[in-house]
């Protein structure tokens, strides 16, 4: 999900230059001048580009008796795929949060999906139950409105779309958020249910009977339209598991250690990912909470390939892994969201649940003439969340 080479050989590349015009000025003795601002931080720095944003979209929100950070008062799937969309109201209750879409998606369309280790509880989850790791899927006010005033939140309006450009506006952002039960924590990674306040970001989110349930987030896809192909980056709390399993950690700005290699054994833990002095010094000063301190970026993407052709890999643990199965290895977020995509019906494509998708998108999947399918500017939720007519979104909660 992260060109690492890319990314290294950048940064790399800027410090050569800047080094070789402080060199050329001191020998003329001229005046060395003020380094400019970076007008691409999305493309030239992902990794600070992606703590800004999460730095953007954590600080509490919450009403009255709420805790609610910023992201979670925005709308949701629910809010976003209905008959009347509307923007949440910030009434301080109990959320509501269900199942990953794209776990039960994958497996409804294969059969070889290794189901979570924990229970079995993901693959085994029925209506009704309270789910072991629980979903949402939030945006800001660009990205819902842009698909509300579009009429693209229906299949009808999709159809009607199809032959249209379909982009989202650069101050889109969507996020993905993924939680475990408070009372599941300790079996899983050995957190104590009174230390989980301290440790994560917790909230009530309403049980099957009403009753609220206390939820600990333990990961976060953020996405943003700051270019065309959208910014990519993939968050985990330190105490996950198999956060760095198979393709390691890799932050060149927030963390004190920038790569973090995968264990040889799976799910046997890693360190509490120490934070770098600039990214301490930015939560210092927007006044974040310390519970924050214990997510850690696992990596960023900014293209399908490194320089060399090989695919970019990047998994979140958590998302990916617990909820549908997938070895991370063999996972790429640009890839698979390039494949959201719907036909003229309206209908989305199966491909990226069916199969792994890896390295750059082919032509073939999108089929032609009249079976060919339109890109949804890689937003999952648009085809698999659009209400069909007379009918319910996939997407709304029981």
């Amino acid at each position: 999900m992260f060109n690492r080479i890319t990314g290294s050989r950048r940064q790399f590349s800027a410090v050569v230059v800047w080094t070789v015009a402080i060199g050329i000025a001191a020998v003329f003795g001229a005046a060395v001048p003020a380094r400019a601002a970076d007008p691409n931080p999305a493309v030239n720095e992902p990794d600070r580009t992606a703590w800004t944003l999460f730095t953007g979209i954590v600080p509490y929100r919450g009403a009255s008796g709420g805790n609610d950070a910023v992201f979670e008062t925005w709308a949701g799937d629910p809010d976003t795929f209905s008959s009347a969309p509307a923007w949440p109201p910030s009434s301080g209750a109990a959320k509501k949060l269900s199942p990953g879409l794209l776990g039960r998606g994958v497996r409804a369309h294969r059969a070889t999906s290794a189901p979570a280790p924990a229970g079995d509880c993901v693959a085994h989850w029925r209506p009704g139950e309270a789910p072991c790791i629980a979903e949402e899927v939030r945006r800001n006010r660009a990205a819902f409105e842009f698909i509300v005033q579009t009429g693209i939140y229906t299949q009808a309006g999709l159809a009607a779309f199809y032959d249209k450009p379909l982009a989202f506006p650069t101050g889109a952002i969507e996020v993905k958020a993924d939680w475990i039960p408070v009372s599941e924590l300790q079996s899983w990674n050995g957190t104590p249910p009174d230390q989980a306040d301290t440790l994560y970001h917790v909230n009530a989110v309403a049980g099957p009977d009403g009753k609220p349930i206390a939820y600990a987030l333990v990961a976060l896809h953020i996405m943003s339209k700051q270019v065309p192909n959208w910014t990519w980056a993939t968050f985990e709390h330190w105490r996950n598991p198999g956060r760095c399993d198979e393709i390691g950690c890799h932050d060149l700005y927030g963390a004190a250690t920038a790569h973090v290699p995968p264990n040889a054994k799976p799910l046997q833990g890693y360190s509490d990912c120490a934070k770098s002095g600039a990214l301490l010094a930015q939560f210092s000063q927007i006044g974040l909470s310390p519970v924050w301190q214990n997510y850690c970026l696992k990596g960023t993407q900014s293209n399908y390939v490194t320089n060399t052709g090989k695919p970019v890999a990047l998994g979140n643990s958590v998302i990916e892994g617990l909820n549908a199965g997938l070895s991370p290895v063999q996972n790429s977020c640009m890839t698979c969201h390039a494949t959201a995509a719907f036909n003229g019906k309206g209908m989305g494509l199966a491909v990226g649940l069916e199969h792994d998708l890896i390295g750059a998108p082919q032509p073939d999947w999108f089929g032609n003439g009249a079976s060919a399918y339109r890109q949804a500017d890689f937003d999952w939720s648009i085809p698999l969340c659009a209400v069909p007519t007379g009918g319910t979104s996939a997407c709304a909660l029981p």
